[in-house]
């Protein structure tokens, strides 16, 4: 049975030349009717969106990017329980700082960030932290550990096996210096909403895919079969210097 998407989405595969967004495109195609844990009207409002815009000249990637700025965090409200603690992984820790430096009130060196971090002294933490968010989007992924959930579900993992087993596109990555990422552990506050993670939090991506009827979280599909996949939530973005429980810097190992 043909989605009422899917004649828009094979116009602009017939158009679209770069291999990688036609991929991305394709697998958009198959999940979004596979959307589970949203509410349905919320669900006919985001489609109806999706055709206005096409209509009136968009192609399929432009008006998916507009539609996914206004309808994040739309996924319903998780209501199993979770951890006092999150972890979020932030690939590319260059980036990161460089947030930190433009971000701050108080300039800080790229230098004594580091050394900040390195130390662990909790109160430097939540002060170099101050007025910084925990994301750049208005979207924050994060996870935990089922079996364990207050403690670091990536304790024992080396930055490959994390990229893997949260199915982080890491592909744009073209520098010869290894890929380093920031691990943040967090305190999940209670007054913000837990939410499924649906494809307008995603956005333009292959690597989502959505929640099951039955399941209690969104959960990632790992990149090797031999990882398993991770529990996972979003939530608003919020201040990181009054959550922030331990940050460090990971890297990934050189290939031999």
């Amino acid at each position: 049975m043909k989605f009422i998407l899917d004649e828009y989405i094979e116009k602009y595969l017939q158009n679209e030349d770069n291999a990688d967004d036609r991929k991305i495109a394709r697998h958009l195609k198959k999940i979004i009717p596979q959307t589970r844990h949203m509410d349905k009207k919320t669900f006919n409002k985001i489609i109806e969106e999706f055709k206005k815009k096409m209509n009136n000249g968009c192609n399929f990637k432009a008006a998916f990017r507009e539609v996914c700025e206004e309808y994040v965090l739309v996924g319903s409200r998780i209501k199993a329980d979770l951890p006092d603690n999150f972890t979020r992984i932030i690939i590319n820790d260059s980036k990161f700082i460089n947030y930190i430096v433009n971000n701050r009130s108080i300039p800080v060196s790229r230098k004594k960030i580091k050394m900040i971090v390195r130390r662990g002294d909790r109160g430097n933490i939540e002060r170099l932290f101050t007025g910084i968010n925990l994301g750049i989007k208005k979207v924050v992924f994060a996870t935990f550990d089922e079996n364990d959930p207050e403690v670091d579900p990536f304790r024992k993992c080396n930055l490959d096996d994390i990229v893997n087993m949260l199915a982080l596109d890491i592909s744009w990555y073209k520098e010869k210096k290894p890929l380093r990422a920031v691990k943040i552990r967090y305190t999940n506050k209670k007054s913000v909403i837990k939410r499924f993670p649906v494809f307008t939090d995603a956005g333009w991506s292959d690597r989502f895919y959505p929640a099951k009827r039955n399941d209690k979280y969104g959960r990632t599909k790992p990149l090797k079969r031999t990882l398993k996949g991770m529990p996972e939530i979003v939530h608003k973005n919020i201040k990181l210097g009054k959550v922030i429980v331990d940050i460090d810097f990971l890297k990934m190992k050189e290939s031999k």
